[in-house]
């Protein structure tokens, strides 16, 4: 029997008849602890994870573990049929043309446009529901592109199931568990309910306590899940392909949507990264205590590709809050105000967290629906769900920095300009300059809605800005990067939601006091740091700054040494050109000299006072901000050589000036 030695990290081989194991300690949960267990998970002994076929060992150093470095390497790739895939494209192709027939039909049955397009959107939710398998994860994910679909569709594609009947063996939940934590069940926790309290197509949520009382929700993946995913995604692919082929779409216009599409899925199926994004959300916002946000703490000693354990959160769920304003249920919102929950608090502190998430943090949360997040007693905010994340360049950071300060200063040919930025590298679309006239023309009347005190709430949020924007979007077919589809999807459901809580808010004017905050707290970290290398002289960060400038003053010096080593630079040519400026130079006052004499001339032969040219010039000037007097003797002859003395200047200058230009674009041999 080998055992291992937790103290000495030793392995021991001791003989199996050395002691007798007939009297192992086996915990034995209560039915009511246990709810829905099986008989072999109600008692189990405390031994190393049984062996089954169909769960791989894992193994770092010959002990047991649920992380390994070759697990974070392996390649989660996974081998299909063929003859699966093309019966699954086959029938996806079958059901898209009866779908196709019945949106003929209703063109001819359906007066009205609005009406007609709300009929095909449930048809085509109930065809998707019908394929099952990853149709319904790619029409929640179609929900969020209304650059794709009509917002007809994308609201009805909002109801597909999201909660699935059938739940995973229970077997199956003990074997993951176990696989991932590497020690047995009862080792973890001290109660387990086997009846999810959450089932959707990709995972089963399980309330559980682990053996410190702490209350948790435990994740664990559907079996077999990957191979279905594959195949339908692959089926998707060919269809997609197809539907190029037979130029129902533009050539090209799926690419990036077949590989948003394949990424954006499959990394839902690896618990790790959601753990990570909810990790970094967590930590990034317990900077920031003021805003009083925060996610649910991970337990990764416990999580892992197929199983992630976070805290389990309780609260009031921002829907039923929103639900409750609506219908004015004044018993609801006295609990709210006896919890100290205020909207209006709640809704600031979800449009400030926004900005914070969008330009401070690594990611953002991708899908912040009121479903998404619960209010705790004293307006604390806990965001769940953070499968789908986005991400910024400092670039695009930069951007949206600007598209906002061009709202504060009333531009939105600015803004305009700002979003396209974001979309770039633009491909080589027809009508491009069409687009970005209809988006200017749309947003000037949204930002009317924005400005306007007396606006309905709907109006006072970027709504209306977005929606235009993916109809255009739609219109001419510009494909757009997934990251930005996801900002905007946030920013819409951030504003909505921020706007249903309180309707006179406005969420351009709570990223000005956000930006009040940044630029107050880099005053005070810069200060600290003058005042902290005034008193203790420069630290090693000063010294590290110094040595950048350093590296970046000798870069700019090798670059101007090889400029002047260049063989097609000549020192004496350049003087050459530098001469022939001085010369133009001379040759233009020469010239304006000749011009300002003969203006002189002219008026002291015409002007009654002569004396005045020379003691009072500044009159001259004055006189041709008035409109000359026929009638006044003098004023005419005045205002006509003064301005022909300017026009005469200004020739000369762009002659000169254009000559010299001339010059030093010269190539010489």
């Amino acid at each position: 029997m080998i055992l291992w030695d937790q103290k000495t990290g030793r392995i021991l081989i001791v003989p199996r008849n050395s002691f007798d194991t007939s009297s192992l300690p086996v915990n034995r949960p209560s039915q009511k602890q246990w709810r829905n267990a099986t008989i072999a998970s109600r008692a189990r002994p405390k031994l190393a994870p049984r062996a089954r076929p169909d769960i791989p060992a894992r193994h770092v150093g010959g002990a047991t573990t649920g992380h390994t470095y070759e697990a974070a390497l392996r390649s989660r790739a996974v081998k299909v049929s063929r003859r699966r895939v093309l019966l699954r494209f086959l029938r996806i192709v079958g059901y898209g043309a009866y779908f196709y027939l019945g949106v003929l039909r209703n063109r001819v049955r359906i007066k009205g446009a609005r009406e007609r397009m709300r009929v095909d959107a449930v048809r085509f939710r109930k065809l998707l529901e019908h394929l099952g398998g990853v149709l319904i994860k790619i029409g929640q994910q179609m929900s969020q592109r209304p650059d794709l679909l009509p917002p007809e569709y994308c609201d009805e594609l909002e109801n597909l199931l999201h909660e699935i009947p059938t739940s995973i063996d229970d077997d199956f939940v003990v074997a993951a568990i176990e696989r991932q934590a590497g020690r047995p069940m009862q080792e973890i926790f001290s109660e387990f309910n086997f009846e999810p309290v959450g089932s959707a197509s990709v995972s089963c949520v399980y309330h559980a306590t682990l053996l410190n009382g702490h209350k948790v929700a435990v994740k664990i993946r559907r079996p077999r899940i990957q191979e279905q995913f594959t195949a339908d995604l692959t089926a998707v692919d060919w269809v997609l392909t197809w539907a190029e082929v037979m130029t129902l779409w533009r050539p090209g216009m799926t690419n990036n949507l077949k590989h948003e599409l394949r990424d954006l899925l499959l990394e839902e199926l690896d618990f790790r990264r959601e753990a990570r994004h909810q990790e970094l959300f967590r930590e990034y916002h317990k900077q920031r205590k003021k805003l009083n946000v925060t996610a649910p703490k991970i337990y990764y000693k416990y999580s892992g590709e197929e199983v992630m354990v976070s805290e389990f959160v309780t609260g009031r769920k921002v829907k039923d809050i929103i639900a409750a304003l609506d219908r004015n249920d004044e018993e609801y919102l006295e609990a709210l105000a006896a919890d100290g929950i205020d909207p209006k608090r709640i809704a600031k502190q979800l449009a400030r967290s926004r900005y914070y998430s969008f330009h401070e943090c690594p990611l953002f949360h991708g899908d912040p629906h009121p479903g998404n997040i619960i209010v705790q007693p004293n307006n604390r905010i806990v965001m769940i769900d953070f499968g789908a994340c986005g991400v910024f360049s400092e670039r695009d950071r930069n951007l949206m920095w600007q598209m906002n300060y061009y709202y504060s200063r009333d531009d939105v040919g600015g803004m305009v300009n700002m979003v396209l930025s974001i979309m770039e590298p633009i491909p080589p679309v027809p009508g491009i300059g069409q687009f970005r006239k209809e988006l200017l023309d749309a947003w000037w009347t949204g930002f009317y809605g924005i400005k306007s005190k007396h606006a309905a709430w709907w109006e006072r949020t970027s709504f209306r800005l977005w929606l235009r924007y993916f109809e255009l979007i739609r219109k001419y077919q510009i494909p757009i990067p997934r990251n930005m589809v996801r900002m905007i999807r946030a920013t819409l459901l951030y504003d909505t939601v921020a706007a249903r809580l309180y309707g006179k808010i406005n969420v351009f004017r709570e990223f000005e006091k956000y930006s009040e905050g940044v630029a107050a707290r880099a005053r005070k970290r810069i200060l600290r740091s003058m005042i902290r290398q005034l008193l203790r002289g420069p630290d090693d960060s000063t010294y590290l700054r110094m040595q950048q400038i350093q590296n970046v003053g000798t870069g700019i010096l090798y670059r101007v040494q090889k400029w002047l080593d260049d063989p097609d630079f000549s020192l004496s040519r350049l003087a050459g050109k530098v001469y022939y400026a001085f010369i133009m130079f001379i040759k233009f006052l020469f010239a304006g000299g000749i011009m300002t004499l003969i203006a002189v001339v002219i008026l002291w032969q015409f002007h009654p006072s002569k004396t005045d040219i020379i003691s009072r010039p500044a009159d001259m000037w004055n006189q041709l901000h008035v409109v000359p007097n026929p009638g006044q003797q003098g004023s005419v002859v005045t205002w006509v050589s003064v301005v022909f003395w300017l026009a005469s200047l200004t020739v000369f200058l762009f002659i000169y000036g254009r000559r010299v230009l001339w010059r030093f674009r010269d190539v010489d041999d």
